[in-house]
């Protein structure tokens, strides 16, 4: 086998007894249930097993973007895998550059957890808080003088004929 890393083998297409090795397999499995996984976010069927809102909020925000980089590195693979070679999609590097843009987009979003979830929090608790206050202890809505005011507009007055 040649050095996997050199520029050679990157940009030539395998052979047909090349297709299927360790690589390639693992490389399947990882991109078919990354597809399977980020389409149940997509859909929204993931909710009911993850509970934590800043994670559902920011898996429904990424979830698209990984969709996109699995259909990618699926169809880089189906593309290899029928050995045909349109635009040059067929060579080797494209699913280098399809793990690469995975890892990549994998600690973008570790970043962006870390910066934006304390945030997200923080809108979840004051929504939280709110909804305490509109709500008396027995679970009924807050009427009367001090009451806060329906959101909404005006109601419009008719003109009348007359």
């Amino acid at each position: 086998m040649d050095n996997p890393f050199s520029w050679e083998y990157l940009t030539t297409e395998p052979g047909r007894n090349e297709i299927w090795g360790a690589f390639a397999i693992g490389f399947l499995a990882i991109y078919v249930l990354g597809f399977v996984v980020s389409f149940v976010a997509y859909a929204g069927w993931a909710d009911r097993w993850i509970k934590d809102p800043v994670i559902r909020r920011m898996m429904r925000r990424w979830s698209g973007w990984w969709l996109t980089l699995f259909s990618a590195g699926l169809f880089f693979f189906l593309i290899r895998v029928l050995q045909i070679n349109p635009f040059e999609f067929g060579k080797r590097i494209w699913l280098y550059l399809s793990l690469l843009s995975l890892a990549a987009f994998g600690i973008w979003c570790i970043i962006d957890y870390r910066r934006t979830a304390p945030e997200i929090r923080k809108q979840i608790e004051n929504r939280n808080k709110m909804n305490q206050v509109l709500t008396n202890s027995k679970g009924g809505k807050i009427t009367g003088p001090g009451a806060p005011l329906a959101v909404g507009g005006r109601p419009v007055k008719r003109k009348r004929r007359g």
